[in-house]
């Protein structure tokens, strides 16, 4: 996990009216607690991802119920575009507020949803799947690294280590030519990263055509380089056969 605290249910906050009345209180869960540490370091959840994370067990009208309470007692803050476009969720004020009651620092608000949505929450796609894996021992999306002085020569998408090994991951959705992805990436991650020795480099895509043309594209002599879809990783975790080495190869498992 990253460097967040781990905290215990924080109990009751009360929320205060302008009027000065108090509002009803509002008892935070561990699981809440939990939820608002992820945030600080995500940023920004979607309610499937909060869902799958926190209420697998549960519907998702469950999750939302518990989303709306959590809203309305401003620890979230909801950001929704348009009506038919999966809910936003970022720490609210009264987040904030339990996080640094429960020793946190330098807790940030979030102003803005992230512009670039669909490679924002793909991070935090694998986030989920590496927490759920097991034995993670640190997650740090892009931007996070600078936090921790990443002085590598490139900025992977994520960075992370489970079962006492390392990963670096890129999301690419297309929006680049294969070649210019395979010219300015690939040489540095073929040379290593000084101090921080890799198991592999995750690609991952947002469709399967795209994921074979980069296997095909990318020269890999020592089967670094693992590919799959961002959705078999939502689906199936980072555990299962949903890795390939090469465009026709068969699936592999990650460890």
């Amino acid at each position: 996990m990253s460097h967040l605290p781990r905290a215990a249910a924080h109990g009751a906050l009360l929320w205060v009216r302008n009027h000065g009345e108090v509002a009803r209180a509002m008892r935070l869960t561990g699981r809440c607690m939990k939820l608002l540490q992820l945030l600080r370091a995500a940023r920004w959840l979607s309610t499937g991802q909060i869902h799958r994370r926190f209420f697998a067990a549960a519907t998702k009208d469950a999750a939302r119920k518990r989303l709306r309470k959590l809203t309305r007692s401003r620890l979230l803050v909801m950001v929704q575009e348009y009506r038919m476009q999966e809910a936003l969720f970022t720490l609210g004020p009264e987040g904030k507020r339990a996080l640094e009651l429960a020793g946190a620092e330098d807790v940030v608000l979030e102003r803005r949803a992230p512009k670039q949505r669909d490679h924002f929450l793909a991070i935090n796609d694998l986030r989920i799947a590496a927490e759920q894996a097991g034995s993670l021992s640190y997650f740090f999306a892009c931007w996070e690294l600078a936090a921790v002085n990443w002085h590598q020569p490139i900025i992977p998408d994520a960075v992370f280590a489970m079962h006492q090994r390392t990963f670096a991951a890129e999301f690419d959705r297309g929006h680049e030519n294969i070649g210019f992805f395979v010219k300015t990436k690939v040489p540095a991650y073929g040379r290593g990263f000084d101090g921080l020795p890799l198991t592999a480099i995750l690609i991952l895509t947002d469709r399967t055509a795209r994921m074979k043309s980069l296997a095909k594209a990318i020269s890999d002599e020592h089967g670094r380089f693992l590919f799959s879809t961002i959705d078999l990783v939502r689906e199936h975790g980072l555990l299962a056969r949903v890795f390939y080495e090469g465009a026709n190869g068969q699936p592999v498992a990650l460890l």
